[in-house]
């Protein structure tokens, strides 16, 4: 049975997260593991963004989503953000992704806020397009990341 929790409901999971995220986004970059540790950690100790919600399938956690005020340097004039989306590979293709989404966008909505916005991570560009392109999520510019890829950036009206 698959639930979506708030990180700091599941305090526990923070080093889980910590880990998925630094092998997919930081081990190639110059940041340390115990600034990601650090980070996420933060988030499990706080309801306030950045905030992070994990998935658990039978209480095994299988992925991971955050809500961020600011993810691209390039774009701080646009918030807030969703970001870190992952799932594990055996877990992938069975709505766990779109419920983690769910998430995100319910919390941004009590926050008031009317719009929120992700970029692509460019090593999967067209699937990651598509991926959100069929969520009902909106082309709105090209960027810059911050290891200064091309990345296309997107919004959900929400």
């Amino acid at each position: 049975m698959l639930k979506i929790y708030p990180l700091h409901e599941k305090k526990s999971l923070y080093p889980i997260l910590a880990y998925w995220s630094y092998l997919n986004w930081f081990i190639n970059r110059d940041l340390s593991f115990r600034l990601v540790m650090y980070e996420y950690k933060k988030r499990a100790e706080s309801n306030e963004l950045p905030c992070s919600f994990v998935a658990l399938c039978n209480e095994f956690p299988v992925g991971m989503v955050s809500l961020r005020t600011v993810d691209l340097q390039s774009r701080e004039d646009l918030t807030p953000w969703l970001s870190a989306l992952y799932v594990l590979p055996d877990y992938r293709n069975r709505g766990i992704g779109s419920e983690l989404i769910n998430a995100v966008l319910d919390l941004s909505r009590e926050k008031g806020f009317k719009k929120i916005f992700l970029f692509l991570d460019n090593r999967d560009i067209i699937k990651l397009e598509k991926y959100y392109s069929t969520r009902g999520w909106i082309y709105l510019d090209d960027g810059t990341d911050s290891d200064g890829n091309n990345t296309k950036i997107f919004f959900y009206e929400l």
